[in-house]
Parts: C-alpha cells; structure tokens; sequence
C-alpha cells in the first residue's frame, strides 16, 4: 500500500514538474499608450530655479495656529477619511483573499457515529450477543488541495487586487488632500467676511453720519428731499447686506463642524482676524513631479494596471488548469457480533480540465477585459489633462490677483490722498462736510475691492496647493506614471 501510494505521488509530482517547465503564459500584454505627454514646465508658474516647495503641510505657511489646528483635527476625526481608510482595508483583506488562491488548502475533518440496527434475519446471526445489536464508527483524516497557477492567472488575479489596493490607498490619500483645502478654504473665507462686516460697519457709520448731516441742510433749507432719499436709499442697501454676510460667516462655522466629525450646533467660535496675509505662490514644481504625486493620478494609474492583469486572467482561462488533491486518514467500522474494521490509508489524484466549447463566454470575458483596460488608460489620460489644467489654473489665478492687488493698494492710497485733500480743503470752506463723507466712503469701496481681491488670492493659494498635490505623506519614487506614446511598458 505504501508503495503503491509512493509511486503515485512521484507520477503526479513528475507531471506537475513537466507542466510547470512550460509554465509560463505564451500571453504577452502591453499596456495601450498613453495619448498624452506632460509639457516640460508649466506656462503658468513663476519662473525660477529655486528646489521645490514643501507642500505636505502646506497649511501651516500661513503662520496661523488656530488653522492648524481645524485642520488637523479635521484629518483626524473626519467621516469621509474614515470610509477612505476603511475602504484600504477592505481591498487589503481582498488583497490577501486573492493571494490565497495561490497556495495549497489544507483542512482536517472527523466524524464519529454510532446507532442500533434492527436485523432481518436474527436466527443467521445467533452468535450475536444478546439485546439490541448496535454499530459504531469513525473516520479522521487530512484533506489537501491545490491549482499549481502554471500559466501566472491566479499570478494575475493577485496582482490586480494589490494594484486596486494600491488605488483606494491613493484615494484615501486624495480625501485627506481634500479634507485639508476644504477647512482651510472655510476658515480663511470666514475670516475674510469678519473683514467685510467690519467695513461694512464702518461705511455705515460714515452713512449714518452723511445722513445727519443731510437732514441738518435739509431742515435748513440748503437740501431737498432727492438729497435724502439718495442718502436714505444707500444706507438700506448697505444695511441690507448685513444679515448675508453674518449667515455666510454662520455656515462657514458650521461647514468646519462638520469637518471634524461634529454636529452643526458645535460650531467652534473663530479667533478675530489679523492683518491679511497670503503665502507666497509655490515655486519648482514640475509637471512629472506632481503627476508622480497627486492621489487622483495615482488612483487611475492603479485602476490602469488592475484592469491589465485582469487582462491577463481573463487570457489564461483558454489554457488547461490542473489540479492536486489529496486525502489521508484513518477510520473504523464496528457492528455487535461482527469483528471490527479499521486503517489507514490516503488517496491522490490530479485533475486536469480544458476548456473545449463555452458558447464563446471565455472569448467575451477577454474581449470586455480589453475594453475595461483601454477605458482605464482613457480615464488616466483625462485625469492627467484635468491636473495639468487645475495647476495651469490656478497658477495663473494667483498670479492676476497678486497683480490685481498691487494695482487696488495703489487705488486706496489715492482714495485716502483724496480724503485728506478734501479735508484740507472743508478746513479752508471750499468744501462742505458731505464732500468729505462721500469721499471716506470712496475709500472704503476701494478698500471693499482689496478685500474681495484678497479673498481671490486665498482662494487661489488653496486651489493651487491642492492642484499640485499637496495635504499628504507621499512617497514619490513609488509612482512612476503611466507610459506615454513610445514608452510604454511591456507586461508578460
């Protein structure tokens, strides 16, 4: 029995060892170009040869403790990031599922019984010993089986579910990017309406003031009522923006709230706003570097490389798969009366099975697998011109408001030399004291105008931190992006 247990396994092993020496996939696959060549600059972008911006806590240039604080509070507490993360541990699992394919699967298996039999024939069976005859039995033993992956499919299928791992590791990252621009953008969005309600407060005041002093020369005569009216219509307008600004300061506080995992009520109170200040514009970046590091480009490019090994699967269901299977155990069978039986033994087996005719299921699999690849470089090749586009964008924001805004201080310096001229000018009675107020209040408006520009220029700042893929640990040797025309990468 040994021997003959011997002699099989070393037939089956001797197959296995030859299938294996012409093992490996006559399937080779290539990656479809990439349609599009990143520039080798962006137009946009200050020139310069200074090293490139740090901009994995790029929040933090804007020297403000309390925005560091939502924000890292925010990547900590955040429900989105925490569906992210979890998301990378369901394909983690998925990924360790998938690897298992790979190798043997062992179990061991029992079982024991035992019953009564009630005989036909009881006078056959006179030897018996006396009352109810009763049986019982075991049997235990060791199963194993494997699929040796000859032709790299399982190979395949374990590669793909890394590279879908490696995906929702990218989208995690991509969140916390996300999550970081969006506290950021609220925060500095309120503190810039705390600014326009703090105007706004001062050019009522003026208004306020204008109008006393309209009534006055209209109760003297020296006014019509067109004049108070004028007066009266502008004050309702300022005041009418009061209660809009207030709300939209109110739902930026809320907006952080929910950032951080808490309920609107717990709004947090915002510290008063210092003078406005805007980090300079990164500088040093290169269109590869950033495609090496934005999460979305990471993500398609790993959705580019799953959809190719499941390519490559799909191709290995048209060869022959074989198969290990093998069972050792021991077990007895024992009846009142009758001598029991009892041993030990094994069985091994190889299975082997050729696809033949599938009314063409296995051909469809490959051809909706070719069409999955070529989509995904599709969706790389989108996504690529999008984050090339956002940098140029916003670069370019940044860069007409930081002109924008040279050209307004320029404005209001004018204005408040126009205060003081007309001022001197009432100080000598050649001019009246709603000379004076209009022209304060021609300030404020150019003033008004610098704070929307400001806001423009955060704005821009924050935008362009997140075009270039800022707001996470990245680890840029390990991705190198997607080959384009005349480069791509060959895959056996």
């Amino acid at each position: 029995m040994k021997k003959r247990l011997s002699r099989n396994i070393s037939l089956v092993a001797g197959l296995v060892v030859t299938a294996m020496a012409g093992g490996c996939s006559p399937f080779h696959t290539a990656v479809p170009l990439s349609r599009v060549t990143p520039p080798s600059h962006f137009v946009q972008a200050p020139a310069g040869t200074d090293p490139a911006t740090d901009l994995t806590t790029w929040w933090r240039s804007w020297n403000d403790p309390a925005l560091t604080r939502m924000v890292e509070a925010a990547l900590a507490a955040n429900p989105d990031i925490r569906i992210a993360r979890d998301n990378v541990l369901q394909a983690r699992a998925a990924h360790v599922i998938a690897r298992s394919a790979l190798y043997p699967t062992v179990g061991a298996t029992g079982n024991i019984g035992g019953g009564g039999m009630s005989w036909r024939n009881p006078a056959a069976l006179s030897q018996m010993s006396d009352g109810d005859p009763a049986n019982d039995g075991h049997l235990a033993g060791i199963g194993a089986s494997w699929e040796p992956d000859l032709f790299g499919g399982r190979h395949a299928d374990s590669r793909a579910a890394r590279a879908l791992m490696l995906g929702q590791q990218a989208a995690y990252h991509g969140m916390q990017m996300l999550v970081a621009a969006d506290v950021a953008e609220n925060y500095l969005r309120a503190q810039g309406i705390q600014r326009q309600i703090d105007l706004l407060d001062r050019s009522l005041g003026i208004l306020q003031r204008l109008r006393t002093y309209t009534q006055a020369r209209f109760a003297a005569g020296q006014a019509v009522s067109a004049d108070m009216r004028a007066v009266d219509e502008k004050l309702s307008l300022q005041q009418a923006q009061r209660p809009l600004l207030v709300a939209e300061y109110d739902l930026h506080r809320r907006r952080l709230a929910i950032l951080s995992g808490q309920a609107p009520e717990s709004a947090p109170s915002l510290p008063s706003p210092g003078a406005f200040f805007v980090p300079a514009a990164p500088v040093g970046e290169m269109p590869d570097s950033v495609l090496a590091r934005r999460p979305d480009v990471l993500a398609r490019r790993d959705e580019v490389d799953a959809a190719l090994q499941r390519l490559k699967s799909a191709k290995t269901d048209l060869l022959p798969r074989f198969g290990l299977e093998f069972f050792g155990g021991d077990g007895r069978l024992r009846f009142d009366g009758i001598p029991g039986l009892s041993g030990t033994g094994g069985l091994i087996a190889l299975t082997t099975y050729l696809p033949i005719f599938t009314a063409g299921r296995v051909h469809a699999r490959i051809h909706a697998a070719h069409a999955r690849l070529d989509a995904a470089v599709a969706g790389y090749d989108r996504t690529v011109l999008n984050a090339l586009a956002e940098v140029e964008d916003a670069y370019e924001a940044r860069t007409s408001a930081d002109a924008r805004g040279h050209d307004l201080a320029i404005a209001v310096s004018q204005a408040g030399s126009n205060v003081r001229d007309v001022t001197g000018l009432y100080e000598g009675g050649q001019r009246m004291m709603q000379d004076i107020l209009r022209a304060r209040l021609d300030e404020l408006d150019a003033r008004e105008q610098v704070l929307r520009n400001e806001e423009m220029q955060t704005l821009a700042s924050i935008h362009l931190a997140r075009a270039l893929g800022g707001g996470w640990a990245h680890d840029v040797g390990d991705a190198a992006p997607l080959s384009s025309q005349g480069h791509a990468r060959s895959h056996g």
